[in-house]
């Protein structure tokens, strides 16, 4: 009794440690029950036990799957906002703000890491449109004819005009790096006046005939705005007619001040290194406002002559521009002077400037082919002929006997002959003449002539049919 108590409680013991409850009130309920009631209810327990562990296996199986199928999930989006957060993040504020302007960016050092204003270790900034606009007169001709004259097409000629076109434009932000050296929307430029870009670059679709730009600067930030100052700064490498300087600002009732002393003699020499070329002032006819639009009036200009002034508005109460960035575009105009040009002057188009000419809509005839001439058929190979058979020695030696027995018979009718000849001879009592004789060996001769020919010819064929 005592041994089967103790195999119930261990039977018990088991059950309790695979259930995870070995001191629960069921183990020690268990020892008091008899042996054979312990090892039914321990199988059916084992059983049971079994079969949720098994369960528990799978469900537990089944939720770690869809956990880490959700994990990876999960991970991969955030992984790619994360990606996608980073490269916003590494933008600049210029890059953000403004995404339909192309930007150049530089590493900052110590000597510029002041201006980095969005502190992102570079300094970006706005690369912007050659304001310069050559007006193009376009001629076009419909139907003309072309080169042999079998084709046609239209003819469109383009040719420049001496019209002035130069506009300039910027934005006045505070959050860009470096922003008073910074914003420029639209500008004419030329190495003879921004020497620092690169004058190895002859793609002149990238300068203008002088310089055109509005500098800017404010007291304040955007938000807090106390006075905006724009610079129109303006010079020429050719001589104009009713030269027409208009700046359209954003806002009217601005006090201005004319700095040209100042671009010629300070600005232009700055920026040149003192190679500065123009040193002609101009002095504007008039100056006339219709609201926030000023009209500067030169008449005609010289060449290589320059004009600055300074455009400024103070406000009674800071304002806050954060939301309403303010921008100045200006705008020259009038009649290059054609005289003093010519097709090889620079960064300029105008009447003196080979015309160009395009083709459109060509239309030439398509030749008519003759019919091709059908490819004659291939002659059939002749047969080869077959090789003739080689004569037997048997024919050889029949033809050798017909020979021979022509011979003889050559030679039996000349003996005849003259035997004949002989006979009339001794029956006129007369001996045969010297002439019959050699006639007769001339026959004998003459036979053993055709023999021998004979002979020869049988062995040639003989031997040429090897």
């Amino acid at each position: 009794m005592k041994v089967k108590r103790v195999q119930c409680f261990s039977a018990v013991l088991l059950i309790s440690l695979m259930s995870g409850n070995l001191f629960s009130s069921q183990v020690f309920a268990s020892e008091t029950a008899t042996s054979e009631t312990a090892t039914s209810e321990t199988a059916t327990s084992e059983t049971a036990t079994s079969e949720t562990a098994t369960l528990e296996t799978a469900t537990s199986e089944a939720a770690t799957s869809e956990t880490a199928t959700l994990e990876t999930a999960t991970s991969e989006a955030a992984t790619s906002e994360a990606a996608t957060s980073n490269e916003i993040s590494q933008k600049s504020y210029a890059e953000k703000k403004y995404e339909n302007v192309q930007m150049n960016s530089e590493p900052t050092n110590d000597s510029n890491i002041n201006k980095d204003t969005d502190n992102d270790g570079k300094l970006t900034y706005f690369k912007e449109v050659n304001g310069y606009v050559p007006k193009i007169d376009e001629i076009i001709e419909k139907n003309i004819p072309r080169g042999n004259g079998e084709c046609i097409g239209d003819k469109i000629t383009k040719s420049y005009t001496d019209e002035v076109d130069l506009n300039a434009k910027s934005v006045m932000d505070t959050n860009l790096d470096d922003y008073s050296n910074n914003g420029y929307l639209e500008k004419v430029k030329n190495p003879n006046n921004h020497p620092s870009t690169d004058s190895s670059n002859t793609d002149e679709d990238l300068y203008g005939p002088g310089n055109l730009e509005v500098q800017h600067w404010q007291n304040g930030p955007n938000d807090a705005t106390k006075t905006q100052n724009w610079r129109v700064v303006f010079a020429t490498d050719y001589a104009i007619n009713n030269a027409v300087l208009t700046v359209t600002l954003p806002y009217d009732n601005v006090s201005v001040t004319n700095v040209t002393d100042w671009v010629i003699n300070r600005y232009y020499p700055a920026v040149t290194n003192n190679n500065n070329i123009y040193t002609n002032y101009l002095v504007p006819l008039d100056i006339s406002f219709n609201g926030n639009v000023a009209t500067i009036n030169f008449g005609n200009i010289v060449g290589y002559s320059a004009f600055g002034m300074i455009f400024s508005k103070t406000f009674d109460v800071p304002q806050d521009f954060s939301k309403d960035l303010k921008v100045t575009s200006a705008r020259v105009i009038g009649t290059w002077k054609s005289d003093e040009l010519n097709a090889d002057s620079k960064y300029i188009k105008s009447s003196k400037t080979e015309p160009s000419i395009i083709w459109q809509n060509e239309v030439c005839p398509i030749p008519i082919d003759p019919e091709t001439p059908e490819t004659p058929e291939t002659p059939e190979t002749p047969e080869t002929p077959e090789t003739p058979e080689t004569p037997s020695k048997m024919n050889v030696a029949e033809n050798q006997t017909r020979i021979t027995s022509l011979s003889n018979k050559v030679n039996n009718n000349l003996i005849e002959k003259n035997t004949v000849k002989a006979t009339k001879s001794h029956n006129g009592d007369t001996l045969p003449k010297t002439g019959e004789s050699k006639s007769t060996i001339f026959s004998v001769i003459g036979g053993i002539i055709l023999l021998g020919f004979g002979s020869v010819t049988i062995l040639r064929k003989k031997y040429s049919l090897k």
